[in-house]
């Protein structure tokens, strides 16, 4: 189990921080293993269509067994809300002595067979390139992560984006009013948060100062169904999981039946959209595409349910998001519907 003590200075300086690149790695690991990733086959799938004949080696060198990468692949956010292109800059950037120590102590724990499988003669002959010409190597994975990521995550990232910025809607109300506790408990069955220490369930022991520096949350969609964490000497604890209603994500819920009492109380299509906010919070758009209603009829139905205290919209730069109002949630209780 990892422990991390977490004193109230830690917990002011907490944040959620959701992360383009993570993402894209990330997504990489379900193409390379998608039988432990069922919930992104629809996306596999398609991800590999698009991709088919496209040179992913420098990328593909980086991981052994599905899994592992090395260490400056995964450094953290440098500013808040970045884009994927400015963190790719910033990856193509990283100080050169930084990525041949990260690689040269990947390549000894493959060789030690740390991994679940040693490295392949080819992905050897390539890591060594990032020794021998860290620049070159550096800038090669940037130009495949930025064609990577057009290809296969650009497609889909305006609905992925709007259920990470909700999910963190909800984990802020969740802090807001039931403190760390009623936070980390929602997150993930493998966290717990008790006498003021966050707990993880590993398969081997370690207890993480912070120093003070705080943590980062990460949703993740393709972090599912793990959490993954980030524990370096110089960083803040990094935790990414996985956000509320990522199983949704990649096709529309499917149509109630319309003998629901829920159905009959406030008819059928309001009735949908309301219980389409109970995940998290969501646009318009968001809950058109999730549920299939055209946009206007989601626009009205949201008016309605507004007008009658079970929503409540909040504005997000140019976005407005429509949450369960606690009538809204207290309603959904009553019929049996709270998901």
């Amino acid at each position: 189990m990892i422990t991390i003590p977490l004193s109230t200075e830690d917990l002011t300086r907490m944040r959620f921080a959701p992360d383009p690149l993570a993402e894209t790695i990330l997504s990489y690991r379900a193409l390379l293993k998608p039988a432990e990733h069922a919930v992104h086959l629809p996306w596999v799938y398609r991800a590999r269509r698009a991709l088919r004949g496209t040179d992913l080696s420098p990328l593909a060198a980086l991981f052994v067994g599905g899994h592992a990468c090395p260490d400056f692949l995964n450094s953290p956010l440098a500013v808040s809300l970045p884009s994927f292109g400015e963190q790719v800059e910033c990856l193509r950037e990283t100080p050169t002595d930084l990525v041949t120590e990260d690689v040269e102590y990947f390549v000894y724990q493959a060789t030690k067979v740390v991994f679940c499988c040693p490295l392949s003669p080819r992905q050897a002959q390539a890591l060594g390139g990032y020794l021998r010409a860290p620049r070159v190597s550096l800038d090669r994975l940037a130009d495949t992560l930025l064609r990577y990521h057009e290809l296969a995550i650009a497609p889909y990232w305006p609905r992925m984006r709007e259920l990470l910025e909700g999910d963190v809607l909800k984990r802020g109300q969740a802090l807001a009013l039931g403190g760390a506790r009623a936070l980390f408990s929602g997150i993930n069955p493998s966290i717990r948060y008790r006498e003021g220490n966050l707990e993880l369930d590993r398969s081997y022991d370690a207890v993480v100062t912070t120093a003070g520096r705080g943590i980062t949350l990460v949703p993740c969609i393709f972090a599912w169904p793990r959490v993954s964490v980030i524990l370096q000497p110089h960083w803040q604890p990094t935790l990414a999981y996985p956000p509320r209603g990522t199983a949704n994500l990649w096709t529309p819920s499917s149509r109630p039946s319309s003998e629901t009492a829920l159905g009959a109380a406030l008819g059928d299509s309001r009735a949908t959209v309301l219980r389409g906010l109970i995940l998290t919070p969501t646009t318009t758009t968001g809950l058109s595409q999730q549920l299939g209603l055209a946009p206007a009829a989601v626009s009205a139905h949201l008016s309605r349910l507004k007008a009658a205290g079970l929503v409540e919209p909040h504005r997000s730069g140019r976005k407005v998001y429509y949450r369960l109002s606690y009538a809204g949630e207290s309603l959904l209780g009553v019929f049996g519907e709270t998901g």
